[in-house]
Order: C-alpha cells, then structure tokens, then sequence
C-alpha cells in the first residue's frame, strides 16, 4: 500500500472513531468508554507500545490543554 493510501485510512478511521465516540460519550456513561477504549487493544498487534505512545500523545496534549473534568484546573 502506498504512503498516500495509509494515510488516507488513518484519517478516515480516526475520524470514524470521533463520531463513534461522540455518539457513546454522555457524563454518566464513562465505563463505556473506558471499554470502547481497551477493547481494540486486543486486537491490536504491539498493544503495549501503542498504549505508551497514546499515554505520551495524551501528556503532551494535557500540557496544551486540560481536560475540564480534571481536577486540577489552572486559574
């Protein structure tokens, strides 16, 4: 498969996984997403190296942007 041709299915499979996450996402239904998140994971051949790289993406997007529901908000 060509350069082009993976990074065309890594868009459309990362914006396909927002709008499935979005339509599963409510306050009071946190459990399912923490299982639509480690579910694939399984499936997933180096699952623990792609854990650490999401561990180290989500610090990295943390230092320019906090969650709202952490509880360490800055003022």
């Amino acid at each position: 498969m060509t350069d082009s041709g993976q990074q065309s299915r890594e868009t459309w499979a990362r914006k396909a996984a927002h709008h499935i996450v979005d339509g599963v996402l409510a306050p009071d239904q946190m459990a399912l997403l923490r299982e639509v998140a480690r579910r694939p994971l399984w499936h997933m051949p180096n699952s623990s190296d792609k854990v650490r790289d999401l561990a180290r993406h989500f610090y990295l997007e943390n230092l320019h942007q906090p969650h709202p529901r952490d509880d360490d908000q800055p003022e």
